[in-house]
């Protein structure tokens, strides 16, 4: 019994096989494919749910060139990166900007020496408090270099930014002084305005 099932299923499954390759296969042309390919890809994205596009944080830097609007900056941060790409090829406009970066780069070090000034203010305020009368002076020193440390890195990442804002518009008038037929126009005011 079980020998004529496995027949009669070999056998049907060559029959299928058999029919199956003699079945004239489509040969569209390119342009047929290429009409058939738009129209499935056209349906396709008319399906998509189109994502909610969040506001980007922070402010946008425009630049004008060639009659295009660009960001100054990437994505990511204040960092110039685009505009740097447009003046590449004026080493003096190019040099301003790797400048603007490397200072932003340098201003981070607030964060850590803030970090380290607000640290040294807890243990001096909670766990300096059980110290003896006579070792106040430890506690007092630990308090005012925390505070010294705090302010001295916010001052000093302030005024660094500050500065460094003027370098945006120094790159982009070296730009225009070597390439007057290629100019690029800012759509901003640089500095800060409080």
């Amino acid at each position: 019994m079980r020998a004529s099932r496995d027949f009669i299923f070999c056998a049907v499954l060559s029959l299928l096989i058999a029919f199956s390759s003699h079945a004239e296969c489509p040969n569209p042309s390119v342009e047929e494919l290429q009409i058939q390919l738009h129209r499935g890809s056209a349906e396709f994205i008319g399906q998509l749910k189109r994502p909610n596009v969040a506001p980007a944080l922070g402010c946008d830097r425009p630049f004008i060139y060639r009659g295009e609007a660009y960001s100054v900056d990437s994505p990511q941060a204040q960092d110039a990166s685009v505009l740097r790409g447009f003046v590449r090829d004026v080493p003096e406009a190019d040099a301003y900007l790797q400048s603007y970066q490397d200072r932003r780069d340098r201003s981070r070090i607030s964060a850590y020496t803030g970090t380290i000034g607000i640290l040294m203010l807890i243990v001096a305020n909670t766990f300096m408090k059980r110290l003896d009368p006579a070792e106040y002076p430890i506690r007092s020193v630990f308090q005012i270099g925390g505070l010294g440390l705090t302010a001295g890195g916010f001052i000093y990442s302030f005024s660094l930014l500050r500065t460094n804002e003027s370098l945006i518009p120094k790159s982009v008038e070296a730009w225009n002084a070597a390439k007057p037929a290629d100019p690029i126009e800012l759509k901003f005011q640089t500095g800060w305005s409080f």
